[in-house]
């Protein structure tokens, strides 16, 4: 996989790469819309990527040392960036998505990652 992520099309180009040396190989993908059938995940979660207002409606039901979530900003609701942020606060320290995990958020979106207290 690559160091930088820029240039991935889509989330599963970036959790399931298509390659023999990933260190991704045992992802696990949901739905948004069947994720709450899915909790709670499995105590062997270490890390979990929320992707847009659907997935991250469930942030505070998780439990994972680090939840990293994906915000469409071109979307005037800003509960999901809300949440997020009081969560960050309050259950964690900030990750920085560039320095710690070498992606940069292309334009209209913001990521904000964090370590979960368990």
């Amino acid at each position: 996989m690559k160091g930088n992520l820029v240039g991935y099309g889509t989330l599963a180009d970036i959790v399931l790469p298509d390659n023999d040396g990933a260190a991704t190989w045992a992802t696990r993908l949901y739905s948004a819309a069947k994720f709450a059938e899915q909790l709670p995940l499995p105590p062997d979660v270490q890390a979990v990527v929320l992707d847009g207002s659907s997935a991250i409606k469930y942030a505070a039901e998780i439990e994972a040392p680090v939840i990293i979530c994906v915000i469409d900003r071109s979307v005037a609701d800003e509960t999901a960036a809300e949440i997020l942020v009081q969560m960050r606060n309050t259950r964690g320290a900030p990750l920085s998505l560039s320095r710690d995990l070498g992606w940069h958020a292309p334009a209209g979106v913001e990521g904000l990652a964090f370590t979960a207290a368990l």
